[in-house]
């Protein structure tokens, strides 16, 4: 604990503090094991001790921003040997585009490069590593995002040069969003549609391909790259866009460690089915996903840090006329942060197990990985989603608890938003994404319906075995303590899954019955049904991974007692948003009072949760150099940190460089 550095004292936050039932420092240690406790101190000391990661005092143009956020990804370079992926995204405490931009153009293309190549791309793993390389990963484009099948640029193998020829059909073809590839990337990861001299396309497959001269930073004959401008936010990393015009790679620029083209243009693959081997060949979007996850994790982080210091506070009405309290005391006020802060803690636990399961692939062989893979393109679907849309409310809400002083920019509760709103789109836009895991757990359902054995190495829905066992539960509870019990929570999840996923697979026979196609039969059943079944599918696994670890037995009773109310609560603020579902589907009836006894449960954590608030936050913070907010210092002095930044700029004092326009009109 002594790696940890203390926090102020007797400032407006000392009473929370005191009040708390647990030490903060061993909860932290506890919660996130010593070793990566100390390697987060280690990057805080490194980035405030560091010139180029000291505040800038005015705004910065886009052209400084980039440069800058460039500049802390080489130093940053220096000391990540060896680091853990939670490490490295730990970042986007400080800066929301410097994580990205580092993991992308060093991370990204060389880990692809290690999953999908063989021997012979070995060498330009370390070229990426050291930033010699700086790469980019190309996958959407002007007219296609999501649809990856239907990307139309194509690399066509010609044997007279033995080269592929890579072409950009029209504008709409042409590569967009790419991060990196605006100004600065060298090198492209390429997905394109392969075909071969007999003309036939074997679909989407992936390649490394130089894109710019590493000399010059200009890019090669036959391809055209442009910036894509200012954005919403992240604008350290500059996206870009590309087309090609009979730009000619070698044959080796193939990434082939499961498909091949002979020197004589043969293809050959060591996966006979193609939806396999399309699995395969996109692995770097699934692990992408992943850990978007954890980002948005972190920018609902940072924006509960501010929150709940500022409402621990900021003082406002009181009962007597001229007595004002915390604003944290109020009832709406704790609905509105606490669940988010229970939702926080859950993704956090969640988010450090599947970036385990993650890295873990590297050292599987490749039948273990297409086994896993599947089931993890599944989860990832559906809880890059749920990760954002929870981060998206909570980071709402915490700007709205803040009231007018977290409409500031220096607040940074605006960066959140707008980081996380790409969040919601990258990778995967949402609300198509998440069909994806609805059609995994449909194809599961199936499986069971007729009697074959369902495939879930990961055990996402393992309780699928016992559906029938579910559906015959029903409340009877009594009492709200029985009623928030983590057993009986999680047996309301597996319930209200297997609800729908019963409901989803009637609608599609249903509507199979009626004539429609497979496609028809997808987009008819996705409203009421198949969205929600990912999403409670997803909501089931980030409880079922946080009810684990709270069993660690690493943690004191003080801790897991605390652990328990948080994961309480954030499972029942999931589960009463689908009340209606839990009557109407007979798990409850009109006198069982699941209703009253659900929420009544929410309003007494979410009051037996105010003394832990504070603390809980500590746990989870980094130090105020790295928070950078007046409103969400850890002495909580929020009156004199806003003074210091209105006081900050002396341009705030001056009068505006147009005021003779103002002096014309008197």
């Amino acid at each position: 604990m002594e790696t940890i550095r203390d926090l102020p004292k007797n400032g407006p936050l000392e009473e929370y503090r005191k009040r708390a039932s647990f030490n903060w420092k061993s909860f932290k240690i506890h919660l996130e094991g010593e070793k990566f406790v100390r390697s987060q101190e280690e990057l805080w000391k490194f980035l405030e001790k560091n010139p180029e990661f000291q505040h800038p005092r005015r705004s910065l143009n886009l052209d400084e921003t980039r440069r800058r956020c460039y500049r802390q990804v080489n130093e940053i370079s220096k000391i990540d040997d060896g680091k853990s992926s939670k490490w490295h995204f730990l970042l986007s405490l400080y800066d929301t585009s410097l994580p990205l931009l580092k993991g992308l153009s060093r991370g990204t293309v060389s880990n692809a490069i290690i999953d999908l190549g063989t021997e012979n791309h070995q060498k330009l793993v370390e070229k990426f590593k050291s930033g010699a390389f700086r790469g980019c990963l190309c996958f959407t484009e002007i007219s296609h995002g999501t649809n990856l099948k239907g990307l139309q640029t194509t690399a066509t193998y010609d044997v007279e040069t033995e080269n592929f020829i890579i072409n950009t059909p029209n504008f709409q073809a042409a590569k967009c969003w790419s991060g990196v590839l605006g100004k600065t990337a060298t090198h492209a990861l390429l997905y394109a549609q392969l075909i071969t001299p007999d003309g036939r396309n074997h679909g989407l497959h992936p390649f490394i391909i130089p894109i710019r001269n590493p000399e010059t930073i200009l890019p090669l004959p036959g391809i055209i790259i442009g910036d894509m401008g200012e954005k919403i936010g992240l604008n350290g990393l500059d996206n870009g866009f590309m087309s090609f015009k009979n730009y000619s790679v070698p044959r080796e620029c193939l990434l082939n460690k499961i498909t091949d083209v002979t020197r004589d243009g043969k293809y050959v693959t060591v996966l006979k089915d193609s939806s396999q081997r399309f699995g395969a060949s996109i692995s770097p979007l699934s692990t992408g996903r992943m850990r978007i996850i954890f980002i948005n994790t972190m920018y609902m982080r940072l924006a509960l840090i501010i929150a709940i210091r500022y409402c621990a506070s900021r003082r406002q009405f009181g009962p007597k006329e001229k007595e004002e309290i915390p604003v944290i005391e109020y009832q709406v006020q704790q609905g509105r942060l606490f669940p988010h802060l229970a939702a926080l803690y859950a993704l956090t636990v969640f988010s450090y197990e599947v970036l385990e399961i993650v890295d873990s692939k590297k050292s599987k062989d490749l039948k273990t990985i297409i086994a896993e893979g599947t089931e993890l393109h599944a989860l990832s679907s559906a809880g890059k989603p749920l990760s954002g849309w929870l981060a998206r409310d909570a980071i709402q809400d915490c700007r709205e608890a803040c009231g007018g002083h977290g409409y500031l920019k220096a607040s940074r509760l605006g960066e959140m938003r707008a980081a996380n709103d790409a969040s919601c789109t990258y990778e995967g836009e949402n609300t198509v994404l998440i069909q994806q895991a609805s059609n995994w757990l449909l194809n599961q359902w199936d499986s069971f319906k007729r009697g074959k054995g369902i495939s879930t190495p990961l055990g996402t829905a393992g309780f699928i075995k016992t559906s029938v066992y579910i559906l015959s539960q029903k409340f009877h509870a009594t009492s709200i303590e029985e009623t928030l019990k983590l057993d009986n929570l999680l047996i309301m999840h597996k319930w209200l899954i297997c609800y729908y996923l019963n409901k989803t697979y009637e609608q599609t026979q249903f509507l199979r019955k009626q004539g429609m196609n497979s496609f028809e039969i997808r987009n008819n059943s996705q409203m009421f049904l198949a969205r929600t079944l990912s999403l409670v599918y997803a909501e089931h696994a980030v409880v079922k991974i946080f009810m684990d670890r709270i069993n660690d037995p690493v943690f004191p009773e003080s801790e897991r007692c605390v652990l328990r109310k948080l994961c309480a609560i954030f499972s029942a603020w999931c589960l009463e948003k689908r009340m209606s579902d839990f009557y109407a589907g007979g798990f409850a009836n009109a006198n069982s009072k699941l209703d009253v006894l659900l929420r009544e449960g929410i309003v007494s954590l979410n009051k037996d949760l105010l003394s832990e608030v504070v603390a809980l936050i500590d746990v989870l913070a980094p130090p105020d150099f790295v928070v950078n907010s007046p409103l969400g210092m850890s002495d909580g002095e929020i009156y004199k940190h806003l003074e210091e930044t209105f006081f900050k700029d002396p341009k705030n004092f001056e009068r505006p460089s147009w005021w003779m326009e103002l002096k014309s009109n008197l």
